[in-house]
């Protein structure tokens, strides 16, 4: 029977759902779930939810919940890692130091200097994580859930040899809602979709060899269709094609919203900080489940969309299946660099996962994800060499910020933001190149302070709402 490790289990709704998933099949019902999280609490929590779980769905699992990652690894056939490298408080950092110098964001957990320090502070841990299962766990498969997906992903497969898949739900969540706009089933839609993750585009989209494309451009003129994804509509307008991961994501990929100023902002109703206030709304959720974990109330229980469950019953029985993962293009998409990490359909069986070959994206597509690609690229080269210069690049060449700030306020901001994250980060001044720092010192951030300059943020929204 197999044993499926959950790293980061204190996200206590995730590791409930994908602990529901992978139980639902017959063939998992006696399987081995080791719980492990730095956070006693939540630890406590998410294992409390997934016992409810099995004893609503009928099965008699093992479960372990321990602190000690190397026991939690030890004879894992698959590890699903749903880690946050600093929680709320370096959130807080990604977004008030930008703020700032003027820049502000929607979500910034997948690019630009949100993204990348995310990357930056989750490298050590990941690194951490693929040293421990290549000595217990070496043939076991890693699923990671984390975010900035490409950049942990160029973490995994840049310093270790761990078999890994990097699983998003953003291409069968916005499948589901084109197919609601033209009132489809997506179970009669034939689609191909590729790119980079939270960037790839539905190539096609067809229902009984018909084009649906004409029909979702005919909906966009509806405003009830329009107005619930602004961004990502006009992105089609302009592009051709539709995008995977949400408007308030793709608002801030690009220098066309967010930079233009609050007149554009509100037009496309950018959601400024949005996420945020998710994390706020987190914090109220987790103590809720905590009470409910402990009371003798029984849990609902549904199948969720995440690919996970998948994987681990094909590669397990060798029924055949595709999901959209991400791993190295490796000549996936023939017009991105084979190191880039791609997300495409991937054929999943009992040999493992393999990339579908997709040939040539159209070259505008190419285009809208190539700065984030040349992104990643220095991200981990910074990382793994210790090259500040290369933080400075990685923001440089973010299309958002450089829309709005110059390249001295960008190596500020960068040297201000490395100092925030501290020892959370890796070594960054390992290799000295004559490329210069902004020659500023930067002190300790206080997350209480940063605390108070987000709430004074709220309550000017609020007051602006007012008047």
């Amino acid at each position: 029977m197999i044993k499926v490790a959950m790293i980061g289990a204190g996200s206590v709704v995730f590791s409930k759902n994908l602990t529901g998933d992978i139980l639902s099949y017959p063939e998992f019902k006696n399987a081995t779930f080791s719980y492990m999280d730095i956070d006693q609490e939540r630890l406590e929590v998410g294992a409390n939810l997934c016992r409810k779980v099995a004893k609503a769905i009928g099965a008699n699992p093992k479960i372990e919940a321990t602190m000690d990652r190397r026991e939690a690894l030890s004879g894992a056939d698959f590890v699903i890692n749903m880690v946050q490298i600093g929680g709320f408080d370096s959130t807080l950092v990604d977004f008030e130091i930008p703020r700032k110098y003027g820049v502000n964001f929607t979500i910034a957990d997948t690019t630009g200097p949100g993204g990348l320090f995310r990357a930056l502070r989750t490298y050590p841990m990941l690194t951490g994580l693929t040293q421990d299962m290549m000595k217990v766990c070496p043939k076991a498969y890693l699923l990671n859930y984390s975010n900035p997906m490409s950049m942990n992903m160029q973490t995994i497969y840049r310093t270790s040899d761990v078999r890994a898949v990097g699983l998003c739900h953003s291409v069968q969540g916005t499948l589901e809602q084109l197919m609601k706009y033209i009132g489809e089933k997506t179970s009669d839609i034939a689609f191909i979709c590729a790119g980079i993750n939270h960037m790839a585009f539905y190539l096609r989209l067809e229902k009984n060899g018909v084009d649906l494309y004409p029909r979702l451009f005919e909906a966009m003129n509806k405003p009830e269709v329009y107005n619930t994804n602004r961004v990502r509509f006009e992105l089609m307008k302009r592009l051709g094609y539709f995008v995977t991961e949400s408007s308030e994501h793709n608002a801030e990929y690009n220098p066309y919203f967010i930079p233009r100023g609050k007149e554009v902002i509100e037009k496309f109703n950018v959601p400024i900080d949005e996420y945020l206030r998710r994390c706020d709304g987190i914090v109220d959720h987790f103590e809720k489940m905590k009470t409910f974990s402990k009371n003798d109330e029984p849990i609902e229980v549904n199948k969720s969309p995440e690919y996970g469950s998948t994987i681990v019953h094909s590669i397990t029985t060798g029924k055949p299946s595709v999901v959209y993962g991400n791993m190295p293009n490796n000549g996936a998409i023939s017009n991105l660099p084979d190191s880039a990490i791609a997300e495409v359909p991937t054929l999943v069986d009992r040999a493992g996962l393999q990339f579908t070959t997709i040939g040539e994206l159209p070259p505008q597509l190419i285009a809208y994800m190539q700065p984030h690609v040349s992104q990643h690229e220095l991200f981990i080269r910074a990382a793994m060499g210790g090259r500040r210069d290369h933080i400075y690049q990685a923001v440089m060449f973010d299309p958002m910020t450089a829309a709005m700030l110059t390249l001295d306020q960008i190596v500020e901001m960068c040297d201000e933001l490395l100092a925030a994250h501290g020892d959370l980060l890796p070594p960054m001044d390992s290799k000295k190149t004559l490329v210069p720092t902004s020659g500023k010192k930067f002190a300790a951030v206080d997350a209480r302070d940063l605390r108070k300059s987000w709430d004074a943020q709220q309550n000017k929204v609020r007051a602006s709402k007012l008047t």
